[in-house]
C-alpha cells in the first residue's frame, strides 16, 4: 500500500552538503582536540534546521549522514542512517511480500528513532494483519498526528477500531468523515460495516440501500447488504443476493468469497473448500481469501480435548469426572469422535437402604464410593444441504459397592432437519447410563429416550422452540416431558445478551426413590439472563449466567426430597477462557455453576459443578 507521505522520497539539502565540506577542511585542527572534549562533556544534538530532511533519512546521500561531530555528532548521525536503512530494507521485504521481516525492521527503524507517516501507517498495516489491533490503532494515531487531515490514514484507522471492536469510536469516526464527503464510497462502506458490526442492522442496510439507489459502488453496497443477512443467520437471502452481484459481475471477487464463507458457516464444507481454493487460484493476491481458506482449513483440522469436571450436591454426593476425546474428518461434512471417560463417585450413606450392600448396617457418616469408564465414538455429518446426523455407540463398565462390575453397551443420535432459513425440526434419543451419583452407578440405572423439538426463528432477535419426550428406566420406572422456550438476543454486539424463558412440565409413572429425582410432577418456569463476550478475536472469552424461577413438584410417600410448592429456584453459573497460539490453536476454559433447580442434576438436589477444558487444534 503506497502513501502520498514517504520520507524515503525526499533528497538531502545544500546545506548540509556545505557543512560537510567546512568539517572536513578544519579536521585536522580539531583532531588534537578530538579526545579531550569527548571525555570532558558528552555531545548534543542539535535540532535540525527548519525545512532541512533528517540525516539519515530513506533517500538521503552520504553526505546527509556526515562525519564528525557536526549536526550533533556521529553517533546521532550513525544511528539515524541505520534507521533509514532499516526503512529501506523494510520496504523491500514487504515488496517481497515477506511480511513478518517487514514489521520486524519497521520495528527496528522506529526503536532506531525513526518517524513519518510511510513508517507508521505501514506499521500499523502489518500489525493489523497480525492481529495486533491495539498496537495498530496506536501506530495510526502517531501517523495522524503528523498529518491531520490525512482521509486515507482516518479510513484506516475506522478500519481497525472495527476489526478491534470499538465500535462506538468507530462509528463516531466514520460518521465524521461522513460530514465532509457524503458520498465517499470508502467512508460509506466504512460506516456501513461498523454499524453491521454494532448490530445495528437497519441503520447499516439503509446506508447500502442509499448507495444503490445513487449508483455509489453499487455491487459493493449490494455484497454488504448480503453480508448483514448472513450475520443474522438469513442465508437464504444473503446467498440470493450474493448470487444478485454474481449474474451483473461474474468475477466479482467479493460474492464469491461471501458464498463462500455463508457455505463455511452453515457448515457445506464440502462446496465451500472447492470454491475457496478456486478464489485463492484465481487471486492470490487476496488476504481476505486466504483468511477464509485457512478458517476452513484449520475447522476441518484434527481436534483433541480433556476435562475434569466435578459435581456435588448437599446430599453427600460427590462425582469426579475427567473425559479425553479426539476428533478427526473422515470428509468435509463428516467427523469422527473417540472420547474415554473414568468416573469416581463417593457417597455418605444417610440412607441405609441406599448401602446395603456395603455392610449389614451401614452408619450415617459410612463413606462408600465406586468407579465407572465410558467409552464412546460418534458420528456427526451433514448428509445434504438441510440434514445434519448424529450417531454414537459405546461401553459403560460400573462397579458396585459390593465389588462387582458390569458392562452395558450405549447407543444414541439425533437427526435434525433444516426445513427453512428460520425453522428446524429435530429428533433424538438412545440408551443413556447415568453416572451422577454413586447409588446409580452402584445399581447401574440408565434410560431409553425418545425426543421430538422444534425451533421457529420468528424476528431476526426472537426465536421460539418446543420440545416432547418419553423415556424409560432399567428399574420399570417411564417419564413423560414436554418444555418451551423463548429466546431473545438483544441487538448489541459487544457484550453479548440473551433472555431466555423456559417452561417445563414432566411426569414420572412410580416415586421409586431409587437414588434419581423421579416425581409424580413436576412443572417449573425459569428466566435465564446470559452476558457474554470475547477479545482479540477469540483469545480471551467469557460467560455469566443468572437464572430465577420457581418450580413444583409432587412426590411418593417416604421420598428423600419432599415436595415442593412453588419453591424458589436460584442458579449462577460463570466461565472464563483463553485462547493460545497465533490461531488459537489451544483453549483452556473454567468454568463453576451453582444451582438448586431440581432438574440440574438427577438427584434433584442443590448442585455444584466445577471444572477444566483443554482443546487443541493439530
Amino acid at each position: 500500500m503506497s502513501r502520498r507521505h514517504n520520507i524515503s522520497e525526499r533528497s538531502p539539502g545544500i546545506a548540509a552538503a556545505l557543512s560537510i565540506k567546512m568539517m572536513l577542511s578544519a579536521a585536522a585542527a580539531l583532531w588534537c582536540g578530538a579526545a579531550l572534549m569527548l571525555t570532558a562533556a558528552p555531545a548534543q544534538a542539535a535540532e535540525p534546521a527548519s525545512g532541512a530532511p533528517a540525516a539519515g533519512a530513506p533517500g538521503a546521500g552520504p553526505e546527509a549522514s556526515g562525519s564528525g561531530m557536526a549536526g550533533g555528532g556521529g553517533a546521532t548521525v550513525s544511528r539515524e542512517a541505520e534507521a533509514g536503512e532499516l526503512i529501506r530494507q523494510a520496504d523491500a521485504a514487504f515488496g517481497r511480500e515477506n511480511y513478518k521481516d517487514a514489521r520486524r525492521l519497521y520495528e527496528q527503524a522506529l526503536q532506531a528513532g525513526a518517524q513519518g507517516v510511510h513508517l507508521l501507517s505501514r506499521l500499523g498495516l502489518l500489525q493489523s494483519w497480525d492481529g495486533d489491533l491495539g498496537e495498530s490503532v496506536e501506530s495510526y494515531r502517531a501517523a495522524i498526528k503528523l498529518t491531520p487531515d490525512d482521509l486515507d490514514l482516518r479510513l484506516e484507522l475506522g478500519r481497525v477500531l472495527t476489526w478491534k471492536n470499538d465500535l462506538g469510536e468507530a462509528i463516531d469516526l466514520y460518521e465524521g468523515l461522513r460530514t465532509k464527503s457524503p458520498e465517499d464510497p470508502r467512508v460509506l462502506l466504512g460506516l456501513a460495516r461498523a454499524l453491521g458490526w454494532k448490530r445495528r442492522y437497519a441503520a447499516a442496510d439503509a446506508i447500502y440501500v442509499e448507495m444503490e439507489e445513487k449508483r455509489i459502488e453499487p455491487f459493493k453496497a449490494h455484497v454488504g447488504r448480503a453480508e448483514l443477512y448472513a450475520w443474522q443467520g438469513n442465508y437464504a437471502q444473503a446467498t440470493h443476493l450474493y448470487r444478485d452481484v454474481q449474474r451483473a459481475d461474474p468475477g466479482n471477487i467479493d460474492a464469491r468469497i461471501g458464498l463462500a464463507r455463508v457455505e463455511h458457516w452453515q457448515g457445506l464444507e464440502r462446496a465451500a473448500r472447492v470454491q475457496i481454493n478456486n478464489i485463492v487460484l484465481d487471486h492470490p493476491e487476496s488476504r481476505d481469501a486466504k483468511q477464509l481458506q485457512r478458517d476452513i482449513e484449520e475447522a476441518l483440522s484434527p481436534r483433541a480435548g480433556a476435562d475434569a469436571v466435578r459435581f456435588s450436591d448437599n446430599d453427600s454426593n460427590r462425582v469426579d469426572a475427567e473425559t479425553g476425546s479426539a476428533t478427526w474428518m473422515l470428509e468435509p461434512q463428516t467427523s469422527l469422535r473417540i472420547a474415554y471417560s473414568a468416573y469416581d463417585a463417593e457417597f455418605r450413606c444417610k440412607d441405609a437402604a441406599l448401602c446395603d450392600e456395603v455392610a449389614l448396617s451401614p452408619t450415617p457418616d459410612q463413606i462408600v464410593s465406586n468407579r465407572a469408564q465410558f467409552l464412546t465414538a460418534g458420528l456427526n455429518s451433514r448428509l445434504l444441504n438441510p440434514l445434519y446426523f448424529f450417531a454414537r455407540i459405546g461401553a459403560a463398565r460400573e462397579e458396585s459397592f459390593d465389588g462387582q462390575a458390569r458392562t452395558i453397551g450405549t447407543l444414541g443420535g439425533s437427526l435434525r432437519w433444516q426445513v427453512g432459513p428460520r425453522l428446524s425440526v429435530s429428533t433424538w434419543g438412545g440408551r443413556e447410563p447415568l453416572f451422577d451419583t454413586a447409588v446409580l452407578i452402584d445399581r447401574g440405572i440408565h434410560a431409553f429416550t425418545a425426543d421430538v423439538g422444534a425451533e421457529f426463528r420468528f424476528l431476526p432477535a426472537w426465536t421460539l422452540s418446543g420440545s416432547a419426550g418419553y423415556a424409560t428406566y432399567s428399574d420399570s420406572n417411564a417419564r413423560k416431558s414436554a418444555a418451551l422456550a423463548v429466546e431473545w438476543r438483544l441487538p448489541v454486539s459487544h457484550p453479548r445478551i440473551t433472555a431466555r424463558l423456559d417452561a417445563r412440565y414432566r411426569t414420572f409413572g412410580d416415586d421409586k426413590d431409587n437414588g434419581y429425582f423421579d416425581p409424580l410432577r413436576f412443572d417449573s418456569e425459569i428466566l435465564t439472563v446470559a452476558v457474554f463476550d470475547d477479545y482479540m478475536r477469540g483469545r480471551v472469552t467469557w460467560r455469566v449466567e443468572a437464572s430465577g424461577g420457581r418450580q413444583s413438584f409432587n412426590t411418593g410417600a417416604g421420598a428423600s426430597i419432599e415436595a415442593g410448592n412453588n419453591d424458589r429456584v436460584k442458579a449462577f453459573y460463570g466461565s472464563f477462557g483463553v485462547g493460545m497460539g497465533a490461531t488459537n490453536r489451544a483453549a483452556l476454559e473454567m468454568f463453576y455453576g451453582r444451582s438448586d433447580y431440581a432438574l440440574n442434576l438427577a438427584t434433584g438436589f442443590t448442585a455444584t459443578r466445577t471444572g477444566l477444558s483443554f482443546r487443541y487444534r493439530f
